[in-house]
C-alpha cells in the first residue's frame, strides 16, 4: 500500500466562502487579511496551500499582531504585553462648555458687525433735513393776574 501524500500546512488566512478551504487551489478562497482582493490560483499554489504561507507579503505584515477570534485552528502570535495609556485631557471641542461658548461668541460676533456696519452706514447717510418754508410761530405773552384777595373757605380744617 503507498504511502499517503503529506499533508502540507496551509495558510492559516485561508477561507472558502462558506466554510474551509478545499486543499486545492480555487477561484471560491479568499484571505482574511485582504478579503477584498482576488486571491489568484497561482498565488494559492505558491504561498497559500504549499506550506510557503509564511514567504507571503500579507502574512508578514501580519506577523506579532494577534489572529482575530474568527480563524478557526490557527495558532496564535506571541503578542508583546500591552501598553499603559497616559490619562489625556479631553480635546476642548468635546468639552461640555465649549458649545455653549461658542455660540455665545458667534452671537456676540453678529452683534458687534451688525453695530459697526450700521455706525459705517449711518455716517455715510446725510442729515435728514425737510425743505419747506417755516411758518412763523406766533408768541402771545401773557399778562399775569394778581392773586384774588378774599379766598374761598375750605371744606376742613388747614392743613399744618
Amino acid at each position: 500500500m503507498p504511502d499517503p501524500a503529506p499533508v502540507l500546512p496551509r495558510c492559516p488566512y485561508l477561507r472558502k466562502k462558506g466554510g474551509d478551504p478545499l486543499t486545492e487551489p480555487s477561484p471560491d478562497h479568499y484571505c482574511l487579511l485582504a478579503s477584498s482582493i482576488h486571491l489568484p490560483v497561482s498565488q494559492q499554489q505558491t504561498y497559500c496551500l504549499n506550506g510557503a504561507y509564511e514567504a507571503c507579503s500579507r502574512y508578514q505584515r501580519q506577523a506579532g499582531r494577534p489572529l482575530p477570534r474568527y480563524v478557526r485552528g490557527a495558532v496564535p502570535v506571541d503578542v508583546r504585553p500591552a501598553t499603559p495609556v497616559p490619562e489625556l485631557r479631553p480635546l476642548p471641542w468635546r468639552r461640555p462648555w465649549f458649545l455653549p461658548t461658542l455660540k455665545a461668541l458667534l452671537i456676540l460676533t453678529l452683534f458687534l458687525a451688525f453695530f459697526y456696519l450700521w455706525r459705517v452706514r449711518m455716517a455715510q447717510t446725510p442729515p435728514f433735513r425737510v425743505d419747506r418754508v417755516s411758518i412763523p410761530t406766533v408768541v402771545i405773552q401773557a399778562t399775569p393776574t394778581p392773586p384774588p384777595v378774599y379766598l374761598p373757605p375750605t371744606a376742613g380744617p388747614p392743613a399744618w
